[in-house]
């Protein structure tokens, strides 16, 4: 079988013995027409990959033995966050599968300002950073924060690294980024950009911008690019 990722429960390993629930055991029988005897990639969201053996199929639902584990498996060395305004539909859930593919740890919502969109649908969300998260291979599931305010967010932040993505900024990421920097929030308008009011907050805080591009990107677009150069900064 090839190799396919499958979300564990913690609480279902016990002495190197595995059960899945029924949602992912049906993907495997049904879907993947998997059987007794084949092995598999399991994921605890929590930053350990186990692979396991197909042991039993009990009322629909697969057992195994662990036959070994793997601590931060497709996991960086340093921590992404990502903290962007509420942008809309499709949008926010194209960024929530794209972040999580690209290995951000949290991701954080802001209601500004000029954000069309004010709520979110939580369990949507955190089912899209899963399905992503087994679609790429990663042990860990990044956190997905209930909205906040970018007030409330500065003041429990503070001493921070954080960067602001911005069109009006002419520095680069390039230049900021130290290697020696093991945690990095990056932030991101929503689609209405940041208000003035939002903009001097920020100047306060002494928070240095960037510029992604010659080009105006969308906040989604942002997110991913912005993402993308982090990453290639801290690997190179």
């Amino acid at each position: 079988m090839e190799e396919n990722y499958f979300k564990v429960n913690p609480d279902k390993i016990n002495q190197n013995h595995f059960s899945l629930n029924k949602a992912e055991s049906n993907h495997f029988l049904k879907s993947l027409r998997g059987n007794i005897g084949d092995e598999i990639w399991l994921l605890d969201g929590l930053g350990i990959a186990y692979k396991g053996l197909i042991c039993s199929i009990n009322d629909e639902c697969i057992s195994g033995d662990i036959i070994n584990s793997f601590n931060d498996y497709g996991e960086p060395n340093y921590n992404i966050n990502l903290i962007i305004g509420l942008i809309k539909g499709k949008r926010m859930d194209l960024l929530l599968e794209k972040a999580t593919e690209l290995g951000v740890k949290s991701i954080q919502p802001l209601a500004l300002d000029n954000c069309v969109k004010t709520k979110l649908n939580q369990d949507r969300g955190e089912k899209i950073i899963i399905s992503a998260a087994k679609q790429a291979g990663r042990s860990f599931f990044p956190t997905l924060h209930e909205i906040t305010g970018l007030q409330d967010w500065l003041n429990t932040h503070t001493g921070e690294f954080s960067i602001l993505c911005h069109y009006n900024s002419n520095d680069s990421m390039l230049r900021i980024i130290k290697k020696k920097q093991n945690s990095i929030n990056i932030i991101v308008g929503p689609e209405g950009d940041f208000s003035e009011r939002e903009l001097d907050l920020f100047k306060k805080t002494k928070i240095q911008s960037v510029n992604l591009s010659p080009r105006r990107l969308r906040s989604e677009s942002a997110a991913i690019v912005s993402i993308a150069n982090v990453n290639q900064i801290m690997e190179n």
